[in-house]
């Protein structure tokens, strides 16, 4: 969960990872829209609380744009708007291209392992560039060589008779999550790239990136599937659900809630109405 703020400074609350489990532990916007080099480092739970107007949603939607695109969803589903990623005040080249960068890293077994974006919004919208890299090493690199062509040149390392191998991806999907896909894994090296995707793919996929609506979360709602949606209108079924059917995790959302709010929290509780709709 997350929601930004003017200084970008994260808050860390308690929460339980799981060991060896792959995890986003940073957020970089490197260029996009109001954001330039900003880093943003990320634990199990973390907040992040602001004015309006300071970069929250923006921030939140760079997060949820790597995490759908580790999942395998095309660039023009991820970004129906590009341009308004593109940094304020960002002048076209020569070839009249603007664009944005975007990057995180997740940690797991195999050591921290870092991905950067570069996607171009105008003329067209497609990924220009990628680098998955660990340790230091580049295992998988893109860039793009025909702008006529739909697609990108790749290299990834191979360490075996070839220290890598070259092949044309698509343009408009992340490489990193089709790697499986393209890498035999029968060197040490492709072994050690297929590792390294896998540990971001998953960890990508495990990104739930929310923006709560306070507008929608203190009305009743009928009792449903009880996982939270982004914008947190389902909140107080979600509260009596967890309540009600794990005391363990009930414990842990009022610790997160005492450690992130300023006032005393005695707890966190939801109650039925009496037309089978709940209350927070």
């Amino acid at each position: 969960m997350a929601v930004f703020s003017s200084e970008l400074s994260p808050a860390r609350l308690p929460g339980e990872a799981c060991p060896g489990r792959p995890q986003v532990t940073e957020l970089r916007l490197s260029a996009f829209a109001g954001h330039r080099r900003v880093a943003l480092p990320l634990g199990a739970l973390t907040f992040f609380a602001g004015p309006s107007g300071c970069g929250k949603t923006t921030a939140l939607r760079a997060y949820e744009a790597l995490a759908r695109l580790g999942g395998g969803a095309g660039v023009g589903e991820v970004f129906p708007d590009p341009v308004a990623c593109v940094p304020e005040r960002a002048r076209p080249d020569a070839q009249r291209r603007r664009g944005f960068r975007i990057g995180c890293t997740a940690d797991g077994p195999e050591g921290p392992v870092r991905l950067d974006v570069a996607v171009q919004a105008e003329p067209g919208l497609r990924i220009v560039g990628e680098r998955l890299s660990a340790g230091g090493l580049v295992l998988l690199e893109t860039a793009l060589r025909d702008p006529s062509r739909p697609f990108v040149q790749a290299a990834w390392h191979t360490a075996g008779q070839s220290p890598v191998t070259r092949a044309p991806l698509p343009d408009d999907r992340l490489g990193t999550a089709l790697l499986p896909l393209r890498v035999a894994g029968k060197t040490d090296g492709q072994r050690r790239v297929l590792a390294a995707a896998e540990q971001m793919v998953v960890a990508l996929r495990s990104v739930f990136a929310c923006d709560p609506r306070p507008e929608r979360m203190r009305g009743p709602v009928p009792v449903g599937s009880g996982r939270l949606l982004a914008g947190c209108d389902n909140l107080a079924e979600v509260l009596w659900r967890t309540r009600a059917e794990c005391g363990r995790r009930h414990g842990q959302l009022v610790a997160a809630v005492r450690a992130g709010c300023a006032g005393e929290v005695a707890d966190v509780v939801a109650e039925v109405l009496g037309d089978g709709t709940v209350r927070g």
